[in-house]
Formats: C-alpha cells, sequence, structure tokens
C-alpha cells in the first residue's frame, strides 16, 4: 500500500491548497514538490503545474493533514523547513541559499548552479539548473567554507547525510574538483555521509572524491534508450558505453551499493530497451534510481507529463527483481538519493 500510494503521488502530484504549498520551482534536480511522509516513507510530491489537475488532493482538519485518493484517505506529516533555513554564515550568506532539506534527513547542494552544455546549447531539456540563478534563490558557487557551516548547522537537527551535486563546470574534469573540495570540508567539519553527482570522468577523478571523504557517488545517464538520449540530453548521448566504464571504475573505488545513476521514465524511451539496460546496470553492480519524469516551468520538456503509475510500477518491480538477481542492494547504500528515496518509490517496492 504505501509504495503504491507513493508511486501515485510521484506521478500524478497532488492537488495543495495554496496556503500549504511550499518548494523551489526550479533547479539542478526535481523541483517543484513538498516533502511529506507517507507512512514514514519521505515523498517528494509534485504540487505546480500538472499536479495542479491530480485527482489526490492535500487535505487540513484538526490540524493533521491527509491525502485524499479516490476517497480513500491517508494521513501524512508535511515536512516543515528546517530551523537553519531562518540563519546565515559566518560572513552574512542565507544558509537556505548554499544547502536545502531534501526529506528528513539529507540535505542537498549544487556546488557549481552553472553547467557548460547551456553555453554550448547541448544541455539536458528538462533540466532547469540555471534557472534558480535567474530567478535568485540560490548563489552560482558554493565556497567549502560555506557548505561546512550549513551541514554543521543541519546536523544539530538531524540531518546524517549530503548530496553535492554540479553542473558540468567544464569538458575535463567535469567539476569533480570542487566537488572534492566541498567533501572534505563537510568530512572536516561534521559525522555526515557524503554522495556526490557527476558526469563520466577519470578513474584518477573518482578516486580523488573518495579520497576527499565521498562515500557513494551517482553518474547520471538519465535514460537507456540511446535515441531518447540523443533527443532529450544531446550533451550527454555520445558517452553512452562511456557511463558503463565510469561506473565499472567507481564500483572498483567505492565498493558494492555504492554507485547508482538516475534513470528518468517519461522522456519517450523504448520499453524493451530500458528493461534491457536496468539489467545490464545490474549485472554490472549499479542501482538503476527509476524515477518519473519531474516537468519543470521555463524548461523545453515544462507540458510534459510524467508517466502513468502503472507504467512506473512495472519499471520498479523489474528493477527489483533485477537487483536481486544480481546481488545488488540499495538498503546498503550510505549517501545521497537512493538512501533519501524522496522522489522514487525504488526503495519501497525493494522493502
Amino acid at each position: 500500500m504505501e509504495a503504491t500510494l507513493k508511486n501515485r503521488l510521484l506521478c500524478l502530484g497532488m492537488n495543495a491548497p495554496d496556503e500549504l504549498k511550499e518548494g523551489r520551482k526550479w533547479g539542478a534536480g526535481p523541483a517543484g514538490g513538498r516533502y511529506v511522509l507517507v507512512h514514514d516513507s519521505v515523498t517528494n510530491v509534485p504540487i505546480f503545474g500538472f499536479a495542479e489537475d491530480s485527482p489526490i488532493h492535500l487535505l487540513e482538519r484538526d490540524d493533521k493533514h491527509y491525502v485524499s485518493d479516490g476517497g480513500e484517505e491517508t494521513k501524512v506529516d508535511l515536512l516543515d523547513n528546517p530551523r537553519f533555513y531562518d540563519a546565515s554564515t559566518s560572513d552574512g550568506v542565507r544558509m537556505w541559499m548554499i544547502a536545502l532539506a531534501h526529506g528528513n534527513r539529507c540535505l542537498g547542494s549544487t556546488v557549481y548552479q552553472r553547467c557548460v552544455r547551456w553555453e554550448l546549447g547541448d544541455q539536458c531539456q528538462f533540466c532547469g539548473i540555471e534557472l534558480s540563478l535567474k530567478h535568485g534563490t540560490t548563489m552560482e558557487v558554493k565556497k567549502p567554507h560555506h557548505l561546512a557551516e550549513v551541514a554543521e548547522a543541519a546536523e544539530g537537527e538531524g540531518f546524517n547525510h549530503i548530496t553535492l551535486t554540479t553542473g558540468t563546470a567544464n569538458l575535463k574534469d567535469k567539476g569533480s574538483r570542487m566537488l572534492s573540495s566541498a567533501t572534505r570540508a563537510v568530512k572536516d567539519n561534521t559525522k555526515m555521509r557524503v554522495h556526490v553527482q557527476i558526469e563520466p570522468v577519470s578513474k584518477e577523478e573518482i578516486k580523488s572524491m573518495h579520497s576527499a571523504g565521498a562515500d557513494s557517488i551517482g553518474i547520471h545517464i538519465e535514460s537507456l534508450d540511446r535515441k531518447a538520449l540523443e533527443r532529450v540530453c544531446p550533451g550527454k548521448a555520445g558517452d553512452y558505453d562511456v557511463y558503463f566504464e565510469a561506473w565499472e571504475n567507481a564500483l572498483d573505488i567505492f565498493g558494492p551499493n555504492q554507485v547508482s545513476s538516475y534513470i528518468i521514465l517519461g522522456l519517450g524511451e523504448d520499453r524493451n530497451e530500458t528493461l534491457a539496460g536496468i539489467d545490464r546496470m545490474c549485472e554490472a553492480g549499479v542501482i538503476p534510481f527509476v524515477v518519473p519524469l519531474r516537468p519543470l516551468d521555463e524548461t523545453p520538456l515544462q507540458d510534459l507529463i510524467p508517466p502513468r503509475p502503472e507504467v512506473m510500477e512495472e519499471f520498479y518491480l523489474h528493477a527489483c527483481d533485477s537487483m536481486r538477481d544480481h546481488g545488488v542492494d540499495p538498503a546498503k547504500n550510505l549517501a545521497g538519493c537512493v538512501r533519501c528515496g524522496g522522489c522514487s518509490a525504488l526503495m519501497d517496492y525493494y522493502r
């Protein structure tokens, strides 16, 4: 029941009263949602755009909250902003501009809020990484000492792992040096586990991020259908096979269950190619972090809608079976998106 409802919420969103709408609308990841706890499972539920026509409604009654789906009500808890959002760093920068709460235990920050692929004109069509700068909701570069201070403040509120992602800073190290510096700063000042996300880089650069203290890594191919990837992520499409090489290198360094990749469904991908690609990933030892498309305003894919819940369920169940068949255990992942689980029902089906 928990997995089914979470899947429906991620695909259909929820129709929320204006006074209960919170959340960022742009960014590098799945923005446009509100974090809720559904049976203790963190869920990043879409509330803008397509979600405003959702058959699922968020209700408030006697200071409690429920989602109503087909007449059946389920009690949920809305996650409020952490206290550190009201604080500033030692040099006066608002902490919420440096890192945000992802769920109730995970912190997230885009260390470099630009992407060279936007300059080259071959950016991912679903991405809104630079829109956050346009709307003044973040800063371009998060300095290591800023991240350390925010992580320390968040740790005091119970946050215990952090996702450090980046736009592709250049076509050489892709931003790995910045991620290494950021990781080291967080590790030197907290006990947080660190997850880094980056395009394929050399084995030495992967090793440098691990040596800096990163506990897990996401190297995101986005789609396992080459044609869909060429259409939606033209800058990544030429590196399709390079991803498998980078995953293999990362597994050598980070070890079992610590390498993952976002697989976004709803990009017009071929079903059979995607299922076969998931099997290939699992056979290699990589966690296929399956998520539905989250269309963002002001991006080329803003008018698309996520897949139907029954479509997502097939892929979730296939990924779970394939992981078990190949000895991949996402429950052992130490930090980041897989451990948070807010944007995917993968772990809920796996359990």
